[in-house]
Parts: structure tokens; sequence; C-alpha cells
């Protein structure tokens, strides 16, 4: 599958990035760097084309208008590209790969988001590495968007940043890897998605309302959650405790999430743990949650229920429905609750 035509999108990041008097910071001359990679590693003849974002982003300043602006580009370029690595930094790199499975859910082919825990221009840089295997996986089988790091690839919107150092950046807890490449490509195939019939339906336009995170812990007030919610009104993630627990004895708690809920602002329950699902129904302090309007969020990792949250908001679905969205996985971003 050589001949196949490959857009690169160097959106900035620690791969690229270089020194300066204040610490590192993006830099367009990788962009050179990155075309005398692939010609190095797959010849001159490759097809591939490279599109350097102005202005390159540390992926710290990434927000919900860096989402919506790559999936503009790859929605344009679409007809122009069979499969795309975005170079990315790898602190918001899940939220921008969840956002952009959701955003893109009818695109049907590869996306595929990588970057760097250390400069390309240093000689310990993983950057080399994670491109080489991005572009690998990229002309394969798949059909999603995805994350390639550390020689493993992620499901998007399963994906979580693990830790700073190499060699295990990112884990993805609730779902195995879709392929492995250590010389050669080994391709789970069971666990891609399959392809679909592309959608003609561009991504929504980004809307006005914001979604948060809001993450309980002992003695928090309930003046913090109405505050939230007044500021993000395309709803909350609630990262709630264990199973899916909160501190409900206190009564303010459950009248500012019942009257959030009543003020048609979403309440979207995950667990703070980083592996297994919400049981709402074991505790009673869960039925109380799911009494006070908390939506089951199950095994959604905190990155996907925000962007999952924000692209609902943008496509205007009405509140009523909105239990009913979260429960349907539109990209493999959670295990339904009849485990299919």
């Amino acid at each position: 599958m050589s001949h196949r035509r490959i857009l690169i999108i160097y959106a900035g990041g620690t791969i690229g990035m270089v020194p300066s008097a204040n610490g590192f910071v993006p830099s367009a001359r990788f962009a050179d760097d990155i075309g005398k990679l692939i010609v190095k590693h797959h010849g001159a003849a490759t097809h591939h084309r490279l599109i350097t974002l102005d202005p390159l982003i540390d992926s710290a300043n990434a927000s919900p208008h860096t989402w919506h602006r790559l999936a503009d580009l790859l929605w344009a370029e679409r007809d122009h590209f069979d499969a795309a690595i975005i170079l990315h930094g790898t602190d918001t790199l899940a939220y921008t790969a969840s956002a952009l499975s959701f955003l893109l859910a009818g695109l049907n082919k590869a996306v595929i988001l990588t970057g760097a825990q250390i400069p390309f221009a240093m000689p310990v840089s993983d950057g080399e590495r994670n491109l080489q295997g991005a572009f690998a996986c990229a002309r394969g089988p798949v059909r999603e968007v995805c994350i390639f790091f550390d020689g493993v690839l992620l499901r998007g919107n399963r994906a979580r940043k693990w830790s700073t150092e190499p060699g295990n950046g990112f884990h993805s807890p609730h779902w195995p890897h879709l392929a492995q490449v250590n010389g050669s490509i080994d391709i789970n195939t069971a666990a891609l998605l399959p392809p679909t019939t592309p959608q003609h339906d561009p991504p929504p336009a980004i809307g006005t309302g914001r979604a948060a995170i809001v993450t309980l812990f002992p003695g928090i007030d309930a003046s913090l959650l109405r505050a939230a919610a007044d500021h993000h009104r395309a709803g909350l993630v609630l990262a709630l405790y264990g199973a899916g627990t909160g501190p409900t004895a206190d009564p303010a708690i459950r009248r500012t999430l019942t009257a959030i809920s009543a003020d048609r602002i979403p309440l979207l329950g995950i667990s703070q743990c980083p592996h297994g699902t919400l049981n709402p129904a074991l505790y009673e302090t869960g039925r109380q949650l799911a009494d006070c309007g908390v939506i089951d969020g199950r095994d959604l990792t905190p990155e996907a229920a925000l962007a999952k949250l924000h692209t609902l908001s943008c496509q205007r679905r009405p509140p009523a429905d909105l239990a009913t969205a979260i429960a349907v996985p539109v990209a493999g971003e959670l295990t339904p609750a009849n485990g299919t």
C-alpha cells in the first residue's frame, strides 16, 4: 500500500521545538526535517504532502477552536489524501484526538496523531521513531482517529497521557492496542473500527457554549459546581469517586446538581479511577447522583467525555436526547451497557 497519499499536518508541539531564552518553543524549521525523514525511510517517490499550521502552538494552548480548525482542514482536504498524520504536542494530544474522532466520525480515513516527549533536535529524541511508526500505520487498514506513540497505535478517544517520560507516554485503559510497530507492523484487526460508508456532512461549526471537567473532592462546595455550570453551559463532566459516588450527604450538593440539570445543562459522570467503569446503581450515593440528573458516562476517559459533550453541543442536540446520545458509541469511545 506504499502508493497511498499521506497528508501530514504539523501543528506544533515538543517534537519540533527549539530552545529559547524562556524555554522550548515551537519552530517552523522542523517542517524541513519532516520531508527529509520521509525520504530517508520511504524514498523520494513517497506520495506525501505537508501543511504547517500558522501559528504553530504549544499544545498547552490548544482549545476547541484548535479542534475545529484541524477538523475543517482535514474535511476540506479529504479528497486529496488516503490517510493523515498530525504532529501535535503531547499534553493535550488525547483531547484533540477524541474531539477529531467525533467531529470527523464519517470521514472513514486514518487520522493518526503523534509527537514527542523530547524535541527532534536533541540526540535522544523519540520524535523520529514516533513519526516513522505513525507513517507505517497510515499505510495500513486503519480507518479511524488514533494516537501512535512509543511503538503502539491506540484508539484516539480511548487514550490518555500516562507519563512525561518517553517509553510510557500513553495508555488505553479500556481498549486494546490497535497495532504494534517494532521493525514490522502487527495490526490487531479485531480491535479496529470496521470501515463505514463515508458521510457527506461536514464537521459541525463550533458553538458558543463550553464544556468543563470538575473533579469532586472531599469538602467541595456546591457554589463551585454552580459557578462552573454558569460558565460552561455545554455541560459538566463530573469526575466522580470510584464506581460513581459523590458527597450527596450534603443537601446543597444535591440541590445544586438538580438545579443545574433543570437548567438544561448536561451533567456527565465518569470515574476518577484510570481503569474501570461506572456502576451508579451499586451505592446509594450513586443512585442519588443519578436522581439529580447525572448521566452515566460508563468507561469514557475524561478527554473523550469533554470532547463528546462539546460535539453534542455543537450539534445542538435537545437536552432530552443527551443521555441516549452519550450512551451510544459514535467512534468506539465507550463500552455500551450491553458490552458490545
